[in-house]
């Protein structure tokens, strides 16, 4: 539905932009432009942004869609789908116990990756659902409706 199906092609090189891109252009560049920015929780901006925010800000900027402010009404915008049948441009939710609401979330860019505004220290970033700090804490994934 958003984006292509096809796998996240991974380079192992320093850990940058370059290490995932989708066959999405598009989703690329908003990527390349995004990736470091600071965290801040309630941000919208460049200047700093959460991860809701982050979130309606790509599904806006590449796919002309829109998404609610909170990750929780994000959730209700999805249907509820397998890990095996995750999509680039699907959302991932997570259980948070930093976030004072309890939820995280990011944008599903295939291979495991998925792209989201972390915390205050990592801010916007790649990270794979592999990781164990992810795996733990996955609460489900969606696709918006």
């Amino acid at each position: 539905m958003l984006g292509t199906t096809s796998m996240a092609q991974t380079k192992k090189t320093t850990g940058g932009f370059e290490d995932v891109l989708t066959t999405d252009t598009i989703l690329n560049k908003f990527m390349e432009h995004w990736i470091g920015k600071p965290y801040k929780l309630g941000g919208k901006t460049e200047k700093g942004i959460d991860c809701s925010q982050f979130n309606k800000r790509l599904y806006k900027d590449v796919y002309n869609k829109e998404l609610q402010n909170v990750a929780y009404k994000q959730w209700e915008q999805t249907e509820r789908i397998k890990k095996d049948s995750l999509q680039i441009g699907d959302l991932v939710f997570f259980r948070s116990r930093v976030s004072p609401s309890g939820w995280h979330t990011g944008v599903y860019i295939g291979n495991t990756y998925f792209i989201h505004a972390a915390n205050r220290y990592e801010g916007v970033k790649v990270s794979t659902l592999e990781e164990p700090r992810y795996k733990v804490s996955i609460r489900g994934y969606g696709r918006l409706k």
